[in-house]
This record gives structure tokens, sequence and C-alpha cells, in this order.
């Protein structure tokens, strides 16, 4: 007993399963503040729309007491591992989603895994902690979730208004040709370099491309916007003319 009430409440598995807890909830609610104005460019109406915000509350409240009775029977960690997998798919599943149905079953499947995991997590931390710390693991448990829940949807909501924003005045695309063997000391990126600073200078909003991520133009001093990626045909297509703000 004096042995146990010595024990820390930070050991290594206590920390690992915080930290994962932070980071699986943290990519939930990154998700969350955008997946409404994503389900309607699918085409998705309003009402899908608003029904595809909403499932994963609902898959919560039936699935947390089935969850409840799995985390009695099973390892905690199998079923924190499925867990993962399913909210894996689910957030890929966004990626490949051609339209707001498809878009739907796979926030179902996402919803399925972060119910697994939280009810896991949660009393997995239970079981590792000494009984009497039980209360100070779970409110610090508590506090990891909480960071979460509000980190995540604040950067969200930032980096979809750096994608989204209007650029104001003119605009100016500068295509790089690839990456260089020689490194980007080469006579073609320092050409392209100055052409960037003379167009800042001259007020114009720069946005450059080139799938070499050491050229000067990947530089926030040069390119108020930047796209690492291969030219394709489709890709002029689908560039956004919208420059971020200052980091």
């Amino acid at each position: 007993m004096e042995k146990e009430k010595g024990k820390s409440i930070y050991s290594k598995d206590v920390i690992l399963v915080m930290t994962a807890s932070f980071l699986f909830l943290f990519g939930t609610m990154f998700n969350n503040p955008l997946i409404n104005g994503y389900a309607e460019s699918l085409g998705a109406s309003s009402i899908l729309a608003g029904v595809i915000v909403g499932i994963m509350s609902f898959a919560a409240m039936f699935l947390r007491p089935i969850a409840g009775n799995l985390t009695d029977k099973f390892s905690k960690y199998q079923l924190s591992f499925i867990g993962g997998v399913l909210i894996f798919i689910g957030i890929l599943g966004y990626i490949i989603s051609p339209n707001g149905e498809l878009l739907l079953l796979f926030r179902i499947i996402n919803g399925t895994g972060f119910v697994l995991c939280t009810v896991c997590m949660t009393t997995w931390i239970a079981f590792l902690v000494p009984r009497q710390h039980v209360g100070a693991a779970m409110g610090l448990y508590g506090l990891m979730n909480a960071l979460a829940m509000s980190i995540a949807p604040a950067i969200s909501i930032n980096l979809y208004k750096v994608e989204s924003d209007a650029t104001a005045g003119p605009r100016a695309l500068i295509v790089g040709d690839g990456p260089r063997k020689l490194g980007n000391s080469t006579a073609n990126d320092y050409v392209l370099a100055m052409i960037a600073r003379e167009l800042k200078h001259h007020q114009y909003q720069v946005v450059s491309h080139s799938n070499n991520p050491n050229s000067l133009l990947m530089t926030q001093w040069l390119s108020d916007k930047v796209y690492l990626e291969p030219v394709n045909r489709s890709w002029g297509g689908q560039l956004s003319w919208s420059a971020p703000r200052r980091r």
C-alpha cells in the first residue's frame, strides 16, 4: 500500500495514453469546423450537410454504451488500435469522397473510431494510475482533451482563412521547373527569385509553384503563396488565387 501511495501518476504508459488521446482528438476536432462547407462543396444539400456534421454526435450517443461493454470483455489496446484505424479510414475517406453520401458514410466510420478511442483511453487511464490518484489523472486527462478541442478548431479555421482569403491587387504566378541536382544555386532559380522580388517591389501578390522544396521561391519573403506539387494538366485549374496572411 505504501509503495502504491508513492507511485507517480506520470508514468510512461500514462503519458503515452494522454498524448495519443490528445492527438486523435486533435485530428477529429480539426475537421469539424470545415466539414459543413466541404460537404456543400461536394454537392450536398444544406440538410444533408447538417446531418453529416451532426452524425458523429449521434454515433457517440448510441455507440458509447456498446463500446463501454466491449472494454470490459476485450483488450483496451486492441480496441484503441481498431478505433485509430477507423479514424484513419474516415479521414482518408473525406479526401476521396466524390459526393455527400459517401462523405456521410466515412463520417460514421470516423465517429465509430472516435467513440472506441475515447471510451478505451478513459478507462485505460483509470487502470494505469494508483487508485488514490485516479481523480488527479482524470483531471489531467480532461485537460488534455479540452486543449485539443480548443486548439484544433482555432488552427483549422485559421488555416482555412489562409487558403481562402481573396487576394487584393494584381497577382503573378511563377512556375519553377522542378528540382535541381546541383541545389538551389543554379542560375534558373536565381533568376526566378529576382523576378519574384521585383514583382513584390511593384506590389504584386506572388503565387509560386515548384516541386523543389529547396527553391528560393518557397520562402515567405519572395512568395505570398506557394504550391509544392508536381505539374499536371488539371493543376492549373485547381490553383487557388488566394494569398495567406503573414505568419
